[in-house]
């Protein structure tokens, strides 16, 4: 019965949802009525009974069943407007019966006890399958693992891997009294719509370690999860105060001021945990309250060099100011075309087969997506992920089309200079030239001839001309060189952005684009268009060279093209499950030995999370859950001189790190170390991002060793879930789950 009024709600908000265009969503409209929903199922079962029989046999093909209406349950009126309420609703309704049976204070003795105690009636309460699946899966992790911390590294595999069910059960198994494990059991019961058995261990912990701003989300999104909405604020913007652009709580936040009616409160907060991590979800949302995701909302890794394919490093030959220089220029900007066109020719032949190998990858990404379709249809309950599209591709295409129109700008800019230039100045200079010389050519006219002067008059044109030459070639050159620093950038900006835009194989073509477009520019330049001045960027004058001196050109050598690559990778290795991440993807890979699991179940009950893993132990030990208000990104550079102390850096560190410690400017003695470590922003629809973190620790007595390019994390690190809110309404079977004795 539930199963139907759902679904049809769902509908019902749906089609509400795109008819009101800018405006708020239907939460407020009237609920259907029971005749309503009746003629709404009459015409639904119609059309499908009308349908087309050819359509009707390719769905059939495709494994797709069309449901029945004709036997649907009688519901009530109110049944429905419970349905519509809780279906609309933007935070959870204050649930008193839950609230009221939350067990008192749990103290460090009595936590086992209590833990025993809500495993046992978390166990109840779960599916027999799951609860079994858990079972053998913990009995796998304790036969391949070293200690009871790499079994709990494994529990946040399943996590990760969206086993989220049997990820609690297992963690339960396992999590006795460490801190992080104690944070993350408690994460994962409040997601999965057990808050009120959380809240003890979080006030617990949070006694324990006050303004760390993992327990802190922790505790207000559990609360929030029970309705509590004003408790649940409090401890939201305590954490929003310590992180502006926590990913998490501002989300969370963000539905209670939506439930307020303050849109606009509710789209800031949305944009500051967006800024953090991007998730579909975030960017779902944003839409819904009437703004589009723009470059602002977002951000990827920064390069770490401005002219990655090494652009800067091809010098033409420079621009002559004088007759003779022209003549010399001449012979070297020939010999620069001929290597331009010879480097042009050996680019193009590896771009065919660059071209050739990028559709054939491609053919195997689509055939390995259809073979996905094919699998899922056979086996109901497979999962896995369309990789036609890499995972960055939105954003930065985003990210690129803001740059672009910046760009499109400054280029209209530079060619109006230009024009400007060519239709004013440097037209006078060239009429002034040309009526000089005109009248020169008169003068010589009338002194050459049977018993006239006869002069040389080859110096006043060669003075004439040099003059001229030096009036328009610098401000041409000028002109050349600022062309192409617009195009050196604009070409970088899309080698960068194209490396998250398409897969490796499609890039190496991309990449060989780049070059020869490069070198076309070079070699182009800004001539005028008109012999004899078309193969070259400047005015060449060449025929009043009075005395023939012969001089051997200089050469320009063609520099070679760095190579660009993706030098943003992460792994997380817990051994049941490894995530590679790099630019364009994210690969999973399963070791789970005997355990079979088929069923995806993450995102299904909560909205989502941010996973936090170190491979480094806080300032004087485990300090409490690992916070996420570090750096993001991995751009940083540090500078040490021979004393061992840091004398210059920079990066995208916004806040304290860790345990409270800063990052300030000039010197700071030996005890500071560089780190890395991975975060996961999972949404409702899975893995948003995997971000790189470089985070700096006081560990007395280490060195600061060089940043990086990836991060790899392993059985000995350290793990935080940061947890979001869960469903709006009660919406699994642990909601139900109660402790009694312990």
């Amino acid at each position: 019965m539930k199963k139907y009024i759902s679904a049809f709600i769902f509908i019902l908000c749906t089609v509400a949802a795109f008819s009101q265009t800018g405006k708020k969503p239907a939460a407020k409209e009237k609920p259907p009525t029971k005749k309503e929903m009746e003629a709404m199922m009459k015409d639904v079962q119609k059309a499908m009974d009308e349908m087309d029989p050819e359509d009707k046999k390719m769905m059939d093909s495709m494994g797709i069943k069309m449901p029945s209406f004709k036997n649907v349950p009688k519901v009530s009126d109110k049944q429905l407007a419970d349905a519509w309420e809780n279906e609309n609703r933007i935070v959870p309704k204050k649930d008193a019966d839950r609230i009221a049976a939350i067990p008192n204070a749990v103290t460090d003795t009595r936590m086992p006890a209590y833990i025993t105690a809500v495993q046992k009636s978390v166990t109840a309460v779960l599916k027999p399958d799951v609860v079994t699946t858990g079972n053998k899966a913990y009995d796998y992790i304790k036969s391949i693992s070293k200690n009871a911390d790499e079994a709990a590294n494994m529990a946040i595999g399943f996590w990760l891997a969206g086993q989220s069910e049997i990820a609690l059960h297992v963690l339960g198994k396992i999590c006795a009294g460490n801190t992080d494990n104690l944070n993350n059991y408690a994460a994962m019961l409040s997601m999965l719509d057990a808050p009120q058995l959380a809240i003890p261990i979080l006030n617990n912990l949070n006694a324990k370690f006050p303004k760390n701003s993992t327990l802190l989300n922790n505790l207000g999104q559990a609360w929030f999860g029970l309705g509590e909405i004003g408790k649940a604020e409090k401890y939201l913007d305590s954490v929003i105060r310590i992180y502006a652009y926590h990913p998490q709580a501002n989300l969370t936040k963000a539905a209670i001021e939506e439930s307020k009616g303050n849109t606009a409160k509710a789209k800031e907060l949305i944009k500051n945990s967006m800024m953090h991590s991007y998730t579909k979800d975030k960017e779902e949302k944003l839409a819904k309250l009437g703004e589009k995701t723009s470059a602002k909302n977002f951000r990827l890794p920064r390069r770490t060099k401005n002219d990655p394919l090494n652009l800067g490093g091809f010098q033409a030959p420079g621009f002559p100011l004088s007759v003779e220089e022209c003549v010399q220029a001449e012979k070297e900007w020939t010999e620069f075309f001929k290597q331009v066109n010879g480097k042009l020719s050996q680019l193009g032949k590896l771009k065919k087969q660059a071209d050739e190998m990028a559709v054939q990858d491609q053919q195997q990404r689509m055939n390995a997506d259809i073979n996905l379709v094919k699998t899922a249809m056979a086996n109901p309950g497979t999962t896995g992920n369309f990789i036609s599209v890499p995972m960055y591709a939105d954003r930065a295409g985003k990210l690129l089309t803001a740059y672009t129109e910046m760009h499109g700008v400054r280029m209209k800019a530079f060619y109006k200079k230009v024009t400007d230039f060519a239709q004013g100045e440097g037209k006078n200079l060239k009429d002034a030239y040309e009526k000089e010389m005109e009248k020169l050519h008169e003068e010589d006219d009338e002194q050459t001839g049977e018993g006239k002067p006869n002069k040389d008059f080859c110096p006043k044109y060669r003075e004439t001309s040099d003059k001229y030459l030096k009036a328009v070639n610098p401000t041409l050159h000028q002109f050349y060189q600022e062309g192409l620093k617009l195009q050196k950038e604009f070409i970088n900006e899309n080698a960068y952005w194209y490396m998250y835009i398409q897969w490796p194989a499609m890039y190496e073509a991309t990449k060989l684009s780049f070059q020869m477009g490069w070198l076309g520019a070079l070699k182009q330049g800004m001539g005028e268009g008109d012999p004899p001045y078309y193969n070259f960027p400047f005015i060449s004058i060449t025929q009043y060279v009075c005395k023939k001196q012969e001089k051997e050109p200089g050469k320009t050598k063609l520099r070679e093209f760095d190579d660009i690559a993706c030098q943003y990778n992460s792994k997380i290795d817990y051994e049941v499950i490894v995530i590679e991440t790099n630019c364009s993807h994210s690969k999973t890979t399963y070791n789970m030995g005997q355990v079979k699991i088929t069923e995806k179940e993450l995102g299904d009950k909560y909205i989502g999370s941010t996973i936090k893993l170190t491979p480094k132990v806080s300032i004087g030990g485990q300090a409490g859950p690992i916070k996420i208000e570090g750096s993001v990104g991995a751009d940083v550079t540090i500078e040490v001189d021979k004393d061992n102390e840091i004398k210059e850096w920079g990066g995208t560190v916004t806040t304290g790190i860790e345990a409270g410690v800063g990052i300030s400017k000039g010197p700071v003695k030996a005890g500071v170390t560089v780190s890395e470590a991975v975060e996961v922003e999972i949404g409702s629809k899975g893995i948003g991002d995997v971000n790189m973190i470089t985070k700096v620790e006081a560990t007395a007595g280490v060195k600061v060793g060089p940043v990086g390019k990836s991060v790899q994390i392993g059985m000995e690190s350290r793990s935080s879930i940061v947890s979001g809110h869960g469903h709006i309404t009660v919406s699994g079977p642990l909601g139900t789950a109660k402790v009694g004795q312990w």
